[in-house]
């Protein structure tokens, strides 16, 4: 008898490879790409660009008219300086007063010397020339303006360089060693005289002034005299002003 055929051994199935499923790719597909560079640039040119140069050009307008308002006010401030200066000077040529002597009665502490301990205010420059602490500067104006016009008085009778107020609150120093010095009598009669510790009162109609010892005193009648300083080739010593407690 034929032999039977032996029957075929299973073929073994061939394992598939490893790695991505063939078919349709995973759910989601390729990653997204970022936004494109011309994105941005189209961006900052459209809304940046234009908002920078918006800024600026306010800044500059707010900038221009604050400086031109600054500048107005200078202007403004200038023309009403001048305009006083011209109004006084006419009425220095008007009242017969040198604006010079105005000065000095206004920078009066120049003239003083300051004792060590004493602190010089304000209040301090309205008591020299004779006022109330509280004074105004209207009436500290009208009161150098009476030092000027009483100093032009003075110098048709005599020549000094310097001319200063001595009121209540000060003496002036004749002397080097301090033992003479002068001083306004409180009442407004005159001057006194005080030499080694003894007073005297000389006497000066209010308005007018006398020569006591080549010093020249003009009586302003309120308490305050004016002492014409430094005759020229008379005088080694100067003189000064003090004020005192």
């Amino acid at each position: 008898m034929a032999e039977q055929a032996k029957p075929k051994a299973p073929t073994k199935a061939k394992p598939q490879a490893k790695g991505k499923p063939k078919g349709k790719a995973k759910a989601g597909g390729k990653a997204k790409k970022g936004l494109p560079k011309s994105f941005f640039w189209g961006f900052i040119l459209i809304l940046v660009v234009p908002a920078v140069a918006l800024l600026g050009w306010y800044a500059y307008q707010v900038m221009g008219h604050v400086a031109k308002d600054s500048q107005e006010a200078l202007d403004a401030r200038a023309k009403e300086l001048a305009s006083k200066a011209n109004k006084f000077a006419r009425r220095a040529a008007k009242e017969g007063f040198k604006i010079q002597d105005f000065d000095a009665c206004a920078q009066i502490k120049e003239q003083y010397r300051i004792p060590a301990g004493i602190v010089y205010t304000e209040f301090t420059q309205r008591q020299l020339v004779g006022l109330s602490k509280f004074a105004s500067d209207e009436q500290v104006t009208e009161r150098c303006i009476q030092f000027a016009k009483a100093v032009a008085k003075m110098e048709t009778m005599s020549h000094h360089a310097r001319h200063v107020y001595v009121c209540q609150k000060a003496q002036f120093n004749a002397d080097k060693s301090g033992r003479y010095f002068l001083t306004a009598d409180a009442e407004g009669k005159g001057v006194v005289e005080n030499f080694g510790g003894r007073a005297t009162l000389h006497p000066i109609q209010a308005g007018e002034s006398i020569l006591l010892r080549g010093w020249q005193i003009y009586n302003q009648g309120d308490g305050c005299v004016i002492v014409g300083m430094s005759k020229s080739g008379t005088f080694s010593f100067r003189g000064g002003v003090t004020i005192i407690e």
